[in-house]
């Protein structure tokens, strides 16, 4: 076998592999769970594990022709070690986890546990030991752009309705999210800035500019703060490096210019924040609207305050990635949902985000790689000022921006190719000699190549296919509830979705936590077509609970399946099965037990102790939430509920009431439960409208304006009690148009 020839082609293959990679952020896979996330992770850890195997390949051909592996093999310095120190400080919060596998695997919406994060070292060392001259790198810097120009253009049709945009008024592109669209964007404006000085042939200096102009409109329209901050940071990092460092020149007094220029633009603006012209751009406003007092500052610093509280009971080794979750619910500030109507599994702060899931030792080797990056970069400074600059300036903004942001796997990957890039610059000018061919081998080779590609197949079945499938079946299953793929719910069409619900589940992946997350509230809601069974049912309730019970005891300290538990539970004995009431209360008190400090678990408890008609116990339950946030208005809401199915109407109304000037959400049920209270108070003149606002809510709801002319008749508007009762009649169904003679008749 020529293997010089095995060894180039590998190396080319490998080359076209990253290339692939750099289009990952293209994709949308609609046939999961998480579109935006999922299938790029995915797409990037397939062909991450093709590229090892053809690094071991390349390895083996490098050792039978050589001897050695040194030829593919990069230089341990001091940015590979901080890498290494990164990687360790993971693995062992991963150990050390309260939810070791969680932490492993991650979930498909972030792809951020130990087992993502290895294939992005391994993406690193492959990179660093293959991939050895400027031409290359320069290869791989312009995929990457013209990547992310051709998701700008898709960022622009978002701009002009032409694609579906999940943010309203702020572009996302093809990632789903304006802020990790930001960062991406953020990368690739220094990566053109790079290779249009870099480049001298004009045309393609022109193409850069004109990717840097046009990318950097799309980065504004993302009104993305961090990136935008980063950026300029970055640009500060850059002109006042110059300033200090390039040797005397002609340039340096227009760069100090552009730098006072800066400064004085950004403090004008800023200054002018509160001005009527700047209010008026929303633009502008967005972007001086910066205050951690207010809207999602105050948010993502309350967050911040109980990470720390967080990060203080596990200091070391940290909750372990991705038990953010955990670790905030835990030390939760009811206050905090005052502000925000959600709990977090990110801090919003990559820093605070290391500390909590992976401690102290996390935070340190983090910023380790970023004082090594820096040391390895400026070690070669006298090699090329400008490209050093520009990549300590990448860096700092990337960091800047991650003070209000956290990494994703596109993110991941922009990281990783910058560390690759860093890596390149700071290798020694020294050549160093191929080793020589050699005839003395071993067997352990060969053994190596055939144990690693084991590794990698059970690598690809366990982290990638297997979820894939199991995630597909998932999205099959509530397609099909939605009613996408057939006409009409049924006994068959439950069973169909629940057959899928059991192949995404019985497969065991990591895909399960969301599945069971997801699903069951579509299923519940579902099940409440008249035209289902009740054997249907029951028989759907209790497989899903069955499944719940089950998965409780792997991740008992996940709440999405005690909270979906509580509610089949719920459900079940709506009737006033005392059975599974029980069980529900059971359920919730155990979820309290670990989180005692979040308001909305106790709203399925209040619900449960409502429906079992423990009146004094659920309004017990319902004044403990106004103790723990008394500005929380769904907790007075819920005190309102109690009252009401107690017959006391006066406190129903006052609390009620107090809930709605809160800000508790005026929904379909809010407005008729409301209107039912005002009723039995024979308050009809506020009955009507909260009745006609619900009926603007469901106009086909016939018993919903049955109840808006009861209402006008018992209020002595016996005319419009008529016309409604008339107009209902003309398009009713003979079974309603019965009911509706009868009132008609009962008003004559």
């Amino acid at each position: 076998m020529d293997y010089l020839a095995t060894e180039n082609f590998l190396k080319k293959t490998i080359k076209w592999l990253i290339f692939l990679i750099l289009f990952s952020p293209l994709i949308i896979f609609s046939p999961v769970l998480f579109p935006y996330v999922f299938g790029k992770a995915l797409f990037i850890q397939i062909l991450i594990e093709v590229m090892t195997a053809c690094y071991v390949w390349l390895l083996y051909a490098s050792y039978r022709r050589t001897g050695s592996l040194s030829a593919y093999i990069p230089n341990f310095n001091l940015l590979f070690w901080a890498l290494a120190a990164f990687f360790a400080a993971l693995t062992l919060s991963t150990i050390f986890s309260v939810d070791p596998h969680y932490s492993f695997w991650s979930k498909q919406e972030r792809m951020d546990g130990l087992f993502n994060l290895a294939h992005f070292f391994i993406f690193f060392f492959i990179v660093g030991g293959t991939i050895k001259s400027g031409k290359s790198w320069l290869q791989i810097l312009d995929v990457s752009i013209i990547a992310s120009f051709i998701i700008s253009l898709y960022s622009l049709g978002q701009q002009f309705g032409l694609f579906f945009n999940p943010y309203s008024g702020r572009l996302s592109g093809t990632l789903g999210n304006s802020a990790f669209l930001a960062t991406y964007l953020l990368a690739n404006l220094y990566f053109a800035a790079l290779l249009l000085i870099q480049r001298k042939n004009i045309y393609q200096r022109i193409w850069y500019g004109a990717v840097i102009f046009f990318e950097l409109i799309i980065l504004l329209f993302t009104q993305t703060r961090g990136a935008v901050i980063g950026l300029l940071i970055g640009i500060l990092i850059f002109l006042i490096g110059y300033l200090f460092l390039a040797p005397k020149n002609a340039i340096k007094k227009y760069i100090f210019i552009l730098l006072i220029l800066i400064i004085a633009a950004s403090g004008a603006l800023f200054s002018t924040r509160n001005s009527q012209f700047i209010k008026n751009q929303p633009l502008l406003n967005r972007f001086t609207d910066i205050s951690f007092q207010k809207d999602t500052g105050r948010i993502r610093v309350m967050s911040w305050k109980i990470g720390i509280a967080a990060f203080l009971e596990k200091p070391v080794f940290g909750w372990g990635p991705e038990n953010y979750y955990v670790a905030f619910n835990k030390h939760m500030n009811p206050s905090f949902f005052t502000y925000s109507g959600e709990t977090f599994d990110r801090a919003h702060n990559k820093f605070i985000d290391l500390l909590v899931m992976n401690g102290l030792l996390g935070l340190l080797s983090y910023l380790f790689i970023l004082v090594a990056a820096i040391i390895v970069l400026w070690q070669k400074r006298k090699d090329g000022l400008f490209v050093i600059l520009m990549a300590s300036s990448l860096l700092g903004a990337y960091f800047v921006q991650n003070i209000v942001l956290f990494d994703m796997p596109i993110s991941y990957l922009m990281f990783f190719i910058i560390l690759g890039l860093i890596y390149f610059i700071s290798k020694p000018n020294t050549p160093i000699s191929p080793p020589q061919a050699k005839n003395n081998f071993s067997s352990w080779p060969i053994i190596a190549v055939w144990v690693a590609i084991i590794l990698i197949i059970f690598s690809f079945w366990l982290g990638n296919l297997k979820p894939l499938i199991a995630s597909k079946n998932s999205i099959r299953s509530q397609q099909i509830l939605a009613g996408q793929n057939l006409n009409a719910n049924n006994d068959e069409t439950i069973k169909f979705a629940m057959e899928n619900f059991k192949l995404s589940t019985s497969a065991n992946t990591f895909a399960n936590p969301e599945t069971g997350k997801i699903l069951p509230p579509i299923f519940i809601n579902a099940i409440n077509s008249p035209q289902i069974t009740l054997n249907t049912r029951l028989a759907t309730l209790k497989s899903l609970a069955e499944y719940l019970e089950e998965q409780i005891k792997k991740m008992p300290l996940f709440y999405d399946y005690y909270l979906n538990l509580t509610d089949i539970y719920n459900t079940l004995g709506s009737s006033g099965d005392a059975y599974y009431l029980d069980k529900g209360e059971k359920t919730i008190k155990k979820l309290l037990e670990i989180y005692p400090k979040t308001p909305q678990f106790y709203y399925k408890l209040i619900i449960n102790r409502i429906l079992a008609q423990d009146l004094n116990q659920a309004r017990d339950y319902a004044l403990q939430t106004i103790r723990l946030n008394e500005r929380l208005s769904a907790g007075w809401w819920f005190l309102g509920i109690t009252y009401h199915y107690a017959g006391k109407y006066d406190l129903a109304k006052e609390n009620m009431e107090k809930a709605i000037t809160l800000g508790y959400e005026q929904s379909l049920t809010t407005l008729f439960f409301l209107g039912q209270t005002y009723d039995q108070l024979k308050e009809y003149e506020k009955a009507i409208p909260a009745y006609e606002a619900a009926i603007k809510l469901n106009p086909q709801d016939i018993q919903l304006q049955l109840t808006l002319a009861k209402a006008f008749s018992a209020y002595g508007q016996k005319e419009k009690a008529k016309d409604l009762g008339e107009k209902m009649l003309a398009s009713s169904t003979p079974q309603n148009a019965l009911i509706i003679k009868e009132f008609l008749d009962s008003i004559k």
